[in-house]
């Protein structure tokens, strides 16, 4: 993956275009998950199946890109090494992304099945099915691309990556996206995603760039870390 640098862009471009087009097809009142009875998911999945499977089909686009990005930026910063040889700061940058793709993905899942059943299903389920979309693509997802920008950007400022800028931005705003995660315990802290997702959008595209011209070069510090 030689131009993995695209799928930092193409993640960024893929998530926001979700958001505008399943504004733009929602049929009657948007849906803040945080605050939605039973009765608002049922209209919003129900009667919004379009919106919801075209943002699905662009979050799975961004999930992948999100993915391939880390696989990238793993093999930029420690060529060559065995997953079982890896070193704290590694294996962390290696789960974040998991986490934070993985979650992503299982947001859009919980998202389909509960388009899929609006009408039918009980209150119980309608409302678990509403939770799990809200963690999965919210906090949970968030919580794990912190964990990616903050062990990828520590090791970026170990080596000798000439655009130093991005990671130094890194290592303040990874804390900052981590908060997302307090909004589990703390719903009204969700009103806060855009910011978050912004701060890691910004993250993403900078490395991006910075690999496509070709910056990104490990040093045994990197490797080691």
């Amino acid at each position: 993956m030689k131009r993995w640098g695209w799928f930092g862009p193409v993640f960024a471009v893929a998530l926001v275009a979700s958001i505008v087009a399943g504004g733009a097809l929602t049929t009657g009142k948007t849906l803040y998950l945080p605050g939605a009875s039973v009765e608002d998911l049922r209209a919003f999945y129900g009667g919004s199946r379009a919106a919801v499977l075209t943002q699905s089909v662009l979050q799975v686009l961004a999930a992948a890109a999100l993915y391939l990005f880390g696989r990238g930026l793993h093999a930029a910063l420690w060529p060559g090494r065995a997953f079982a040889a890896a070193g704290r700061l590694e294996r962390a940058a290696a789960w974040g992304n998991r986490a934070a793709a993985g979650f992503l993905l299982l947001s859009v899942l919980t998202s389909l099945i509960l388009a899929a059943v609006a009408d039918t299903a009980g209150a119980g389920v309608v409302s678990a099915l509403g939770k799990a979309t809200l963690l999965c693509g919210g906090a949970l997802h968030l919580g794990g691309f912190a964990g990616l920008v903050a062990a990828a950007s520590v090791a970026g400022l170990r080596s000798d990556a000439r655009t130093r800028w991005m990671f130094r931005y890194g290592r303040w705003a990874a804390p900052l996206i981590a908060v997302s995660v307090v909004s589990i315990a703390w719903p009204p802290l969700v009103r806060l995603e855009p910011l978050y997702r912004l701060l890691a959008i910004v993250w993403i595209v900078g490395v991006g760039v910075a690999a496509l011209r070709r910056r990104l070069r490990p040093t045994g510090a990197a490797v080691h870390g």
